[in-house]
């Protein structure tokens, strides 16, 4: 039982976020406020373009009128298909402008997935270049637009007026469903005004260098856009090879004067692990994503740190980052705090009665403010069971599932999943998704998916399936079937197929139960040839240790056996320590198998004589 101290304590003392932020205004108001202040000041600088605000907001009113003429009308989704760099910018900011509201879509993505959600959100225009997403809108009624067309060009650099305000549309972004079907999450202005004005985490300032690193469709890109150009910052767009490739990504932010940024906890463990001391130069290091390992955090502490380390926590339903905590120390044996609320957000942990619990009691963190999402696209039922009534203020709470506990200092720590979500590389992964499309074949009788970290720090979701009897349905075919379906991230890294799955006392998978996936070498569609130099022993033994396989034949392609890009960045790591030599990420993303990348180790010990 609480006292009336303590139910003050924890329901208002530590909810205490109240801050100004600018009132009944839009996002890209305040980004035009910006342009009008310091119109040569850097806004945007990727793909070797530098725009300036003024140039960026000529850009995007252009845009705007040009959708505005092809009837676009207040909160019409757009879909925004485009890689990182200015024009995404651009693109974002205009939808805003004409008073619509963007589709996030990434262009690597399958053809079916983006095809869902065009159909899901009703989108009638997107904007992208010429490929397979414009050809399949030549086939609807979907309106394709090039960023780069000359009926863009032609139009007129004023802003376009709108009705537009706060409570208004800004995006809608989908994520893993556990019924198979994504879910689109509707974000308005005010959630991302709660979320880069006065929030109390990070304050920016017009010289600050932001960087973006996220593509669009994960909501860290909130934040790496819309933080900077609101405060009259610059942002800088960095690419997935210089990401994932911790030297790269360490020279980039001297070279380019980074001094914000936001990681996953993977990308953070990785830099980490290789240069701890590659972050000194940064004023705020966000990172965040999933479960902390608190020895590369003391890593990084104790190597030359950035002026600020900030472990940060949020669901995309909650716009980005809902909580956070300065990072000045840690515990090696213990976790790392997801912190307090950020500005203008509150954050309750719960019982199953929705009460609150006493400091060091475990409970569902429920999450308030304005940050909250309006709900989720077409869904109903599920806005109904996850934005649910506040009971100890105004608005609504978000069920965010994940199992907290609060210290005696009012600090939060997170604890795990009450369902069968996992953040994996910063995604947010429905495991029930999986499993849904995995049994739509028609082979496959039973289908489970797990994360597992069977080493430590290489986490990975791994797929068990039964199948029919008689069928020769094998994991290459299950790999093969869900890459038609679903972004990379959601592919497992592993597939074992079993004629029946383990059962409980109680009739139910026992995921207790499930083996470890074999080391074995998959069957491939390629023939198995054994690696002869010594160089190529070398290349396939460190691919055999990541990929946890048992042997690696010459042709076998990396993505076939399992492998993903921070998987490649490990192998680029045992690569230069092997041989000395310093291999750019790129070249070895161009490498896919292991004759490909023997012939890559040869190239550069010839150009180092």
């Amino acid at each position: 039982m609480l006292s009336d101290a303590q139910r003050h304590q924890i329901l208002v003392e530590w909810n205490a976020t109240t801050a100004d932020v600018p009132a009944g205004r839009c996002v890209h108001e305040l980004v035009a406020e910006q342009a009008r202040q310091r119109p040569d000041d850097t806004a945007v600088i990727g793909d070797g373009v530098r725009l300036s605000y003024g140039a960026l907001e000529a850009r995007a009113n252009r845009l705007a009128h040009y959708l505005r003429e092809l009837g676009v009308r207040p909160e019409a989704p757009i879909g925004v298909c485009l890689e990182r760099g200015p024009d995404l910018v651009v693109a974002l900011l205009g939808v805003l402008k004409a008073g619509a509201a963007y589709l996030p879509m990434v262009p690597a993505y399958p053809l079916e997935r983006l095809g869902f959600m065009l159909r899901d959100s009703g989108a009638r225009v997107v904007l992208t270049r010429p490929g397979p997403l414009a050809d399949l809108c030549g086939e609807t009624e979907v309106t394709c637009v090039d960023m780069a067309g000359d009926e863009v060009a032609r139009r007129p650099t004023t802003a376009p007026e709108t009705n537009t305000g706060p409570d208004s549309l800004a995006y809608i972004i989908y994520t893993s469903g556990s019924t198979g079907r994504p879910k689109g999450t509707l974000i308005e202005h005010r959630s991302i005004i709660r979320l880069v004005c006065n929030a109390g985490y990070v304050e920016l300032r017009p010289d600050d260098v932001v960087a973006q690193a996220a593509d669009a469709s994960f909501d860290a890109a909130t934040f790496e856009i819309w933080a900077p150009l609101v405060a009259g910052a610059s942002l800088v767009v960095l690419d997935k090879a210089t990401m994932l490739d911790p030297h790269a990504l360490t020279a980039a932010l001297r070279r380019d004067g980074i001094t914000t940024m936001f990681l996953t906890t993977a990308l953070f463990n990785q830099v980490a692990t290789v240069n701890p001391g590659g972050f000194g130069g940064l004023r705020h290091l966000l990172f965040g994503g999933e479960a902390v390992n608190p020895m590369r955090v003391a890593q990084v502490l104790a190597a030359t740190p950035p002026d600020r380390l900030l472990h940060v926590y949020g669901p995309t339903e909650t716009t980005t980052f809902a909580t956070w905590h300065l990072v000045r120390t840690v515990d090696v044996q213990g976790t790392v705090p997801i912190g307090r609320p950020i500005g203008n957000t509150t954050a309750y942990v719960l019982d199953e009665s929705r009460e609150p619990v006493p400091p060091g009691t475990a409970g569902e963190l429920f999450i308030g403010g304005p940050g909250v999402a309006r709900g989720y696209l077409n869904r109903p039922e599920l806005t109904e069971a996850r934005f649910v009534a506040n009971p100890f203020g105004p608005g609504l709470l978000y069920r965010t599932g994940d199992w907290v506990r609060c210290t005696p200092d009012g600090e939060l720590e997170f604890l795990g999943r009450l369902d069968q979500q996992v953040k994996l590389r910063g995604f947010r992964i429905e495991l029930g998704e999986i499993e849904a499309l995995l049994s739509m074949h028609d082979d496959v009788t039973a289908a489970v998916a797990v994360l597992r970290e069977d080493v430590p720090d290489d986490k990975r979701i791994v797929a068990y399936l039964s199948r029919r009897p008689g069928s020769t349905f094998d994991a290459d075919t299950a790999a093969a079937f869900l890459r038609e379906r679903v972004p990379d991230y959601l592919v497992p890294a592993a597939f074992v197929v079993l004629d029946t799955l383990p059962l409980s006392a109680h009739g139910k998978i026992d995921r207790s139960a499930l083996p470890p996936p074999p080391a074995q070498r998959p069957a491939l569609e390629v023939a198995y040839e054994a690696p002869q130099s010594g160089v190529e022993r070398l290349v396939a033994g460190i691919w055999a240790e990541v990929l946890g396989i048992d042997r690696v034949g010459l042709n076998d392609d990396f993505l076939a056996l399992g492998g993903d890009s921070l998987r490649t960045s490990r192998i680029r790591n045992r690569l230069e320590a092997a041989t000395g030599l310093r291999i750019r990420a790129r070249d070895l993303f161009a490498a896919p198998t292991v004759r490909h990348q023997t012939d890559l180790v040869l190239r550069y010990f010839q150009a180092s004589e």
